[in-house]
Order: C-alpha cells, then sequence, then structure tokens
C-alpha cells in the first residue's frame, strides 16, 4: 500500500474569543499533539510561534526529520481579493440573518471562512514546492479533538498507508443530493465531513482551482461560508473527479481508510448520542445538534468498533 503525505495547517483567527464557539491556540496543539506521532511525512503550514510548538512536539516523536514547516507572516496576504470579497460579504447583516444559526462563526466572521477555505491551496502549493508528491491528504491541524472520537493517542504511532484510487476522497456525513447552494447556505446544513480530504499530487490544483472558483460564486451572490459548503459545490462542479465515502461522525475518516486498529469511542452509547443530535437537527437546533454529536467522547463506555 502507499505512504500517504499529510499537509495541515493552523492560524490563529481569534477564535479564543468567539463567544460559544471558543478554543484558544494552546487547545489546537494539544489536539494535534493527540495525532502528531503518526510517522508519515508532514508538512504544516503556520505562524512562526505555532511552528516551534510543531517541531517540538514531532521531535519528541523521533519526527522531526520527516516533518517540514512553512511559515506564513500574514496568511491574508495570500489571497486578498478573495478574502476581501469574504469580508464583503459577512459585512452584510442581511445575509448573516440569513442565515438559520447566524451566530455561528461561518455565518459572520471572514476570517474562518478564508483560511477553513484555503485547505487545497496549501497542499496544492506543498505539491508545486516539492514537498509532497504520490498520494497526499490533508489532515485538520485539530483532527480528532484530542480524542474525541478515537480515544487513544499511542494508536496514532503508526505509518499511514492506504490504496486510494486516482481522485479526490470526500467523507460525507450526508448523502450527496440536488439541494440547492441556497438552501445549503439557509439550513447550514453540513454534507461533507472536511477533516480529512485525499487526492493524487496531479490532482491538488485542480481542486484547489474548483474550491476558489467556488468561493468566488458564492460571493458573487451574496453568501460567504465554510470548506463543508465550498465541498459540496466544488464536488456538483465535476462529481467525476471525486469519490465520496459515507461516514457516520466527523472524525472517523482515518479509521474507516487504514486507521483500521483506532479504538473508536463506545458505539453503543454514541448511537444514543447521535439519535438526540438528529432530533435536535430536524428541530433545526443546529448548535446544539452539533454538541450532541461529540457527547460520546465524554462518556465513561470505550469499546472497539
Amino acid at each position: 500500500m502507499s505512504e500517504i503525505t499529510i499537509v495541515s495547517g493552523f492560524f490563529d483567527i481569534g477564535r479564543g474569543d468567539m463567544a460559544g464557539f471558543q478554543r484558544s491556540t494552546q487547545k489546537y496543539v494539544e489536539y494535534f499533539r493527540f495525532w502528531a506521532r503518526m510517522k508519515n511525512k508532514l508538512v504544516v503550514y503556520t505562524d512562526k510561534v505555532t511552528a516551534e510548538q510543531v517541531l517540538k512536539i514531532r521531535d519528541s516523536f523521533h519526527l522531526k526529520d520527516r516533518t517540514r514547516i512553512i511559515i506564513i507572516d500574514d496568511v491574508y496576504k495570500l489571497e486578498p481579493d478573495l478574502f476581501k470579497q469574504i469580508c464583503a460579504v459577512t459585512d452584510n447583516k442581511e445575509a448573516v440573518n440569513f442565515r438559520t444559526c447566524p451566530q455561528n462563526p461561518e455565518s459572520w466572521n471572514p476570517k474562518y471562512n478564508y483560511v477553513t477555505c484555503l485547505k487545497p491551496y496549501f497542499v496544492a502549493d506543498a505539491v508545486k514546492n516539492g514537498y509532497a508528491d504520490g498520494m497526499v491528504a490533508w489532515v485538520d491541524f485539530g483532527y480528532n479533538h484530542g480524542g474525541q472520537t478515537c480515544i487513544h493517542a499511542e494508536e496514532f504511532d503508526f505509518l499511514w498507508c492506504y490504496d486510494f484510487t486516482p481522485k479526490i476522497h470526500l467523507f460525507a456525513m450526508e448523502p450527496m443530493d440536488d439541494m440547492p447552494v441556497f438552501e445549503i447556505v439557509r439550513t447550514m446544513r453540513a454534507y461533507i465531513a472536511g477533516a480529512i480530504m485525499v487526492a493524487p499530487a496531479l490532482l491538488w490544483q485542480e481542486f484547489a482551482d474548483l474550491y476558489k472558483q467556488s468561493v468566488l460564486h458564492l460571493t458573487h451572490c451574496g453568501f460567504a461560508d465554510d470548506d463543508q459548503t465550498v465541498s459540496v459545490m466544488a464536488y456538483r462542479e465535476n462529481p467525476d473527479l471525486f469519490e465520496i465515502h459515507p461516514v457516520d461522525d466527523w472524525f472517523i475518516a482515518l479509521k474507516e481508510v487504514g486507521g483500521e486498529h483506532l479504538t473508536r469511542a463506545s458505539k453503543i452509547q454514541y448511537k444514543e448520542s447521535k439519535k438526540q443530535a438528529q432530533a435536535l437537527w430536524q428541530a433545526g437546533n443546529y448548535t446544539q445538534a452539533l454538541k450532541w454529536y461529540g457527547k460520546y467522547a465524554r462518556e465513561k463506555l470505550q469499546t472497539k468498533r
């Protein structure tokens, strides 16, 4: 099976001050530490301060020589026109209030939407500069939220290999359908669990172009959203490029494709939590629904899937 090169990134967008959605930079570093012992080649795009912490963590697992850090002094200068358009949209109160949950960061925070939509940009850059080749995966810096889904950090001490088909691989919480994009934006329905995306090196630039095009199409219609909606739009533009994997959890993708040994939080408890989450989602209480999706991680019973 083929070894996968991992690309990730982190930039402080002020989430520590987002009421109801607070996560400090240090919290994200701890999330990263949980999975950072993976033995794959790793490329991380981040700021200078976080770069030092990343190298220290990887070195503690004797993986410094498999780690490359790309320091970005000002992430908003990478695609300044794109960021400007996202800012203009999120400044429009009518657009924000159009959303079912206007308090969520994807409704009003341009930095959040901009940074989450740069995921393919970073991977394409890594490929272009020779930092990554073969099969390449984007993995969120905060993947698994420190044990929310896969509960034992020591089990991430492995070399991730998997024989993916030569397509762009996305992991979907909901079946792909024909719901209009405006309705996806309004209801804030989440199809794609974007914490992991995988594709051969030669497809990442095309994926990045589709992403940027989708963001611009959305802003031209007066809206902005995060990578979940943009991924759906990119897929619809050229579905033949993609392979969609159904999943039942935001962070289960790695266990499904090469990390089968990872221990998942209790499936029994999880089923009950998901049932509650689905009921809340159907009632339109999306914020509470998402909290229930993560509840099983705090439950005491633990068993293998």
